[in-house]
């Protein structure tokens, strides 16, 4: 048995090719049944995000596995695999293991620390548990990864320090205005980033928003999505000297705001330019009430956020590399272990019949002691008969022959295949822990 992982990223695909290849949330359960239906797959899961699609699989041979992968991108998407094979990467076993755990800590993301990609696992998880198409092994493999996604963020910063100029910004807004909620805010433009980082501050508790833009309109709009009061970009000299914090992002190829329009101002003021070219004269800094952040000023915060991150991820790395050794060690148990009780189970089960089948058929009533003499020596028998097949399939762990063994003694024995019904047995208890 192995563990398979066939997918793309941001790394090794372009964002159209990207696009080409994701599957909708909708799309995720159909999409499963149609990859379980090839032979060579007999456990699937489907990530696809913005930034990845990888599709995770058991399977008793990763050549036609990957093949299969491939001809079920190539027939779902109905796209040609000369377009995307490229692209892809294949990791088996323990590699997909470590993977898969470096993942949901955000480690192989695009944003280091970002904190969406958890979810987005476990939704795929929860798809994948009710369409029952994990086995035993996969199931624990992703109950496992959400753990030590969770264990990562709460035992490390690498999510803490935000690494976006918007975020940055309002992580300055608020060191220099702790109670949020009396600051007064202006918006200087209503593009993208002015809208983003308005967002932000409005989430952080600021109640007071006034928006200024050259279209009036687009004022309009973010103002109301802000609860906020739109002003016309004319009534800006009246509307400085009221705000407490003003961020500036617009499309201006000059200075929008100079020194002149802070002549007035007598209170504290803290200015957010986030706009390129820059929308402030750097000379408005000289009123020593005034604290003027530009780009360069925010890019350094960023940079130290990132820094913070890095050094996070060596620690969250660490508890990665420490999970793998603790999955590996509960395959190499629950591969063997189970196996051997079933069969014991088995043996004891053939060998009460049978000795109440004697029993009933003999002529002589047996006493307690006689009854007891057969059921040691019957057990003795299947003691010895199962004894060297316990013991090579216990020292088949170390020769990483494990899973062939367990598959041809549960072949041998006719025993369950443990496939997809354990899944079913694990699923309550699998969302809960998850959720």
């Amino acid at each position: 048995m192995h563990i398979l992982v066939v997918g793309l990223n941001h790394r090794t695909a372009d964002v159209e090719l990207r696009e080409r290849l994701a599957i909708r949330k909708t799309h995720l359960p159909q999409a499963i049944r149609s990859l379980c239906s090839y032979s060579a797959i007999r456990s699937a899961l489907i990530l696809s995000t913005c930034n990845r699609m990888e599709l995770y699989i058991q399977t008793d041979d990763i050549d036609e596995a990957r093949n299969q992968s491939i001809e079920f991108l190539e027939s779902y998407h109905s796209i040609s695999r000369m377009r995307f094979t490229s692209a892809l990467y294949t990791k088996a076993d323990a590699d997909v293991t470590h993977h898969l755990f470096s993942v949901v800590c955000s480690l192989d993301s695009m944003v280091l620390g970002e904190q969406q990609i958890i979810g987005q696992i476990r939704y795929a998880f929860k798809t994948a548990l009710n369409e029952g198409s994990l086995t035993l092994v996969m199931s624990h493999l992703f109950r496992q990864a959400l753990e030590v996604g969770k264990r990562v963020r709460s035992q490390t910063s690498i999510s803490e320090s935000h690494v976006s100029v918007s975020t940055v910004a309002v992580d300055v807004a608020k060191r220099a205005f702790p109670d949020l909620s009396v600051a007064r805010v202006l918006i200087v433009g209503s593009g993208e980033m002015s809208e983003l980082a308005a967002r932000y501050l409005c989430e952080q508790g600021v109640q007071s928003v006034v928006v200024s833009s050259r279209t009036y309109d687009h004022a309009c709009h973010l103002a109301d999505e802000l609860h906020g009061q739109a002003c016309r970009f004319e009534d800006l000299k009246t509307l400085i000297p009221q705000a407490d914090i003003i961020l500036s992002s617009t499309a201006a190829p000059h200075f929008v705001l100079t020194p002149s329009l802070f002549k007035s101002v007598d209170h504290p003021m803290l200015i957010l330019d986030i706009a390129l070219p820059r929308d402030v004269d750097p000379a408005c800094a000289h009123n020593d009430r005034i604290t003027l952040f530009d780009l360069d000023d925010l890019a350094d915060e960023v940079q130290r956020n990132q820094d913070k991150r890095r050094s996070a991820a060596q620690q969250a790395r660490a508890i990665v590399d420490e999970e793998c050794d603790l999955f590996s060690s509960w395959v190499d148990e629950h591969s063997i272990t189970p196996t051997i009780k079933e069969m014991r189970m088995k043996a004891e089960q053939v060998r009460r019949l049978e000795v109440d089948h004697l029993v009933k058929n003999l002529d002589i009533d047996l006493s307690d002691q006689d009854r007891h003499a057969i059921d040691k020596a019957t057990n003795a028998i299947v003691n010895k008969l199962l004894h060297t097949p316990t013991v090579r399939m216990k020292k088949s762990v170390d020769s990483d022959s494990d899973f062939e063994c367990v598959e041809a003694a549960r072949f041998l024995f006719g025993l369950s295949d443990g496939s997809v019904e354990h899944s079913h047995v694990l699923a309550n208890e699998t969302l809960s822990i998850s959720q």
